[in-house]
């Protein structure tokens, strides 16, 4: 085919291939070309045939299609098949047994690490002490024969080795001893002479003499002052007689103000012009004299008279508690006759229906007329007289808080006054005015402590001021004697019971009075120093003997109690009780305190039994022999024989304690008479030959140790003896039920000693296993040898026999023994 033909046959395919509209110019490779021939063909083969498959099965069917699709589509496969959280049951038991060991295993762990860190600070507390010791030395050996060349250096030797006998440093300050000491007098003349010492003057007294600090005497000032007519007996219920003490508080604040004027006076003699008869009417003028020099402070001033305005005249003399000189006033200048009169009932203290009368028509005038003028005396003069306007603050004359309160406790009305169509003032309300509207806040009591306590005694919320005088440590003394002082004088409210809070509310009591817990401030105080001062403590617990605790005994008793229980050591019962050898009833410092109702043997039983209560038998023991409470003595030491009889003698081991103990019961015994349960007497009888028992067994004294056991019957000689065995332990406390098993496990012993003596070939050795057969014990060595191996395996099956009858369960391992030693036997 030649060149011609090869190009008509392009043309022709070219031809045969050219289609009507274009191609898109669009380019690929043959590696794009391969991927998406791959893509198709992937669709075609697999999801298309599937669907496809699917469509036409199920449409065969009579399926709906396009409804089942929509429902597929609508499921969560999420939700379907999420996987539930395991619900456990709630195992109370472990969680609480879990509690319990993560709470114990919490203490060791806390006990272990203070331990380690006492540990570590004592070590290097040594280091220290011994490098200073090396530096000493070693300075000291720089000083050659020539010391006059060496520096004139001051040294000073710290000793680091405790005294034998140390003595405990006392935690009360200076304030708080003064204060013990004055607690201790008073309780000295009420316990030896039996009259009362007034505590609140005495404490006043001190605090002004004593006490570098004027407002602490300020304070128990105005505390004195309001108590003056204390009740004269613990009947009266402090509180419901506290609204006659606002004569006392009004008193109190006009003697302070008639004070404040003379020494305004004194220093303006010039203006005051103080002359004639020393009265309040004259110093009254002089002082109003001084404060209205100036012309313009008698703008708006009613009656002026002389540069002498009238009403500031009769304000200041009713200021001063003055009614006298007031009248007179009023009476020269020759204005408001009603008032005069009105003025001269108060004075003379006539109440009646001419004076209701004169009231009601002085209110008329004052809220028609005296409400709306320009003079703020003569508004307060008629607030004062009439008792009215409470609202109305008077805030022109108020210069200080005693104006202020002066003022509230003058227009204050009794319950029983009240007139109910009006608005006026009652104790209960000024009292929830100054605690709870004004508050600490409104006083600044952080910075003016004394100022805030003032106003709450003037206003009788004795037990709020002393409440928030105990907050702070420096107030804390003083606010705890104040206390005690008011509760001596039956002045102090308090709770009913001892396990209420600081301060409390009785329903029963008027708002917005409160109840101090006495009890709880009193033993915190004390408790801060009873181991350093534990006489001052005593006095301190001494003021509470009138308190009753829980069980009805006297509080006195139950913290002294809680004391020694705390601390009970030898050295502090001998402090309290005294020597053992001192046999007087006033030994120890707790005889000082002994009354009809208190003494030192109640204590001790008392104290006996809180002891005996936590386990600790050994000092309740010789609590109870203090107590004269043998028979107490006699049941502990049942108790503890039954642990330790068995036990062979050691050293200042508990059992040799206890024979020292029961010598000392038994010489007691014999010069007093001790009324005890005859169970309990055979008990004691029984464990003391025990110890006797195990002490020659322990010593190997068989003879002695069998003689025992067979002179009072405890384990038996024959299988006939077994009953009256068992028998005589019934009779007898659970004690020796305790130590039985030892007893038959050392009797079973010394059974298989003597067996294998004789079995051995050895003499008989002199013993009683036979005492109650034969009366010829001299002819023991004479009987013959298996007669004596059967009696001794009769024995042995005689207390294998006691062990299954005795009525409560023998140990395993001692019924083991038992049997494999009668075994040995045969």
């Amino acid at each position: 085919m030649d060149l011609g033909d090869l190009l008509r046959q392009a043309q022709r395919l070219t031809n045969d291939t050219k289609m009507d509209e274009e191609m898109p110019p669009f380019d690929r490779t043959i590696s794009q070309v391969l991927a998406v021939t791959q893509e198709l063909h992937s669709r075609v083969t697999l999801t298309g045939t599937h669907d496809l498959q699917a469509h036409m099965l199920l449409g065969s069917k009579g399926v709906d299609m396009p409804k089942l699709t929509h429902k597929l589509e609508s499921l969560s496969s999420r939700k379907t098949f999420q996987p539930l959280d395991p619900v456990s049951d709630t195992d109370v038991r472990d969680f609480l047994r879990n509690e319990r060991e993560n709470a114990i295993l919490s203490v060791i762990d806390e006990t272990n690490r203070s331990i380690f860190e006492s540990v570590k600070r004592q070590k290097w507390r040594r280091i220290y002490a011994e490098w200073g010791e090396e530096k000493e030395s070693l300075l000291n050996a720089l000083v050659g024969p020539k010391q006059d060349e060496f520096p004139d250096v001051q040294r000073q030797s710290v000793s680091t080795t405790l005294p034998e006998n140390p003595t405990p440093r006392s935690l009360l300050n200076r304030t708080e001893q003064l204060y013990a000491e004055e607690v201790a007098a008073y309780n000295h003349l009420k316990i030896q002479q039996g009259h009362h010492r007034n505590l609140l003057a005495a404490c006043a007294c001190l605090a002004k003499e004593c006490l570098d600090n004027p407002l602490v005497a300020e304070m128990w000032s105005v505390l004195e002052f309001m108590t003056d007519n204390a009740p004269a007996t613990r009947t009266v219920d402090p509180i419901k007689s506290r609204q006659s003490l606002t004569q006392q508080a009004r008193t109190y604040l006009e003697r302070r103000y008639r004070q404040y004027m003379k020494t305004v006076i004194n220093e303006n003699r010039i203006l005051a012009k103080l002359g004639g008869i020393p009265s309040v009417y004259n110093m009254v003028n002089s002082f109003v004299g001084i404060n209205f020099v100036q012309p313009a402070t008698l703008v708006g001033l009613e009656d002026v008279d002389n540069d002498r305005p009238l009403w500031a005249l009769v304000y200041y003399s009713l200021r001063c508690g003055d009614l006298s000189a007031a009248s007179k006033y009023l009476q020269e200048s020759g204005v408001c006759s009603d008032l005069f009169r009105l003025l001269a009932m108060m004075k003379d203290g006539t109440k009646g229906e001419q004076y209701a009368r004169l009231e009601g028509v002085l209110k008329l005038e004052y809220n028609r007329k005296i409400r709306s003028c320009s003079d703020p005396y003569k508004k307060a003069v008629y607030a004062y007289v009439l008792a009215c306007d409470p609202q109305n603050s008077h805030p022109e004359l108020m210069r200080s808080i005693d104006d202020f309160l002066w003022m509230q406790l003058s227009i204050l009305r009794e319950d029983n006054e009240r007139e109910y169509n009006i608005e006026q003032l009652t104790y209960s309300g000024l009292q929830s005015l100054i605690l709870e509207k004004y508050g600490e806040n409104y006083f600044n009591a952080r910075e003016k402590a004394p100022l805030y306590f003032s106003v709450l005694i003037l206003t009788g919320q004795f037990e709020s001021a002393i409440e928030f005088l105990a907050r702070t440590e420096a107030n804390l003394p003083h606010a705890v004697h104040m206390a005690i002082a008011l509760n001596e004088i039956h002045m102090l409210s308090t709770p009913s019971s001892m396990h209420q809070p600081l301060l409390s509310v009785n329903p029963e009591d008027p708002t917005p009075m409160k109840r101090l817990n006495l009890v709880r401030m009193l033993v915190t105080y004390a408790k801060r120093f009873d181991l350093t001062n534990t006489k001052e403590a005593l006095h301190y617990y001494f003021l509470l003997r009138h308190f009753k605790d829980d069980n009805g005994s006297s509080l006195m008793l139950s913290c002294v109690s809680d004391l020694l229980v705390e601390n009970c050591d030898q050295k502090i019962i001998e402090l309290i009780f005294g020597s053992e050898t001192d046999k007087s009833a006033q030994s120890g410092i707790f005889a000082q305190f002994q009354t009809i109702d208190i003494d030192k043997y109640m204590l001790a039983g008392m104290v006996g039994d809180k002891l005996a209560h936590r386990s600790n038998f050994e000092a309740a023991i010789k609590l109870y022999f203090i107590g004269g409470q043998l028979d107490k003595v006699m049941r502990l030491v049942c108790t503890l024989l039954s642990q330790v009889a068995h036990q062979p003698p050691k050293e200042s081991s508990l059992r040799n304690r206890l024979c020292s103990i029961i010598d000392r019961l038994d010489e007691q015994r014999s010069v007093m008479r001790v009324d005890v349960e005859p169970h309990v007497l055979a008990t004691y009888t029984m464990l003391t030959q025990v110890l006797i028992f195990f002490d020659h067994y322990h010593n190997k004294d068989t003879q002695l140790a069998t003689e025992v056991l067979a002179k009072y019957r405890i384990t038996p000689n024959n299988c006939s003896e077994v009953d009256e065995c068992v028998a005589n332990l019934k009779r007898l406390g659970p004690e020796v039920n305790k130590v039985l098993p030892d007893i038959m496990l050392a009797d079973m012993d010394l059974v298989y000693q003597e067996y294998l003596r004789l079995k051995g070939g050895s003499a008989p050795s002199r013993s009683s296993f036979g005492s109650r057969y034969s009366t010829q014990t001299d002819d023991w060595k004479d009987v013959h040898k298996e007669g004596s191996l059967r009696h001794l395996r009769t024995k042995a099956k005689a207390l294998t026999n006691m062990a299954a009858t005795v009525p409560f369960r023998m140990p395993t391992a001692t019924n083991k023994r038992l049997v494999e030693l009668e075994i040995l036997m045969h």
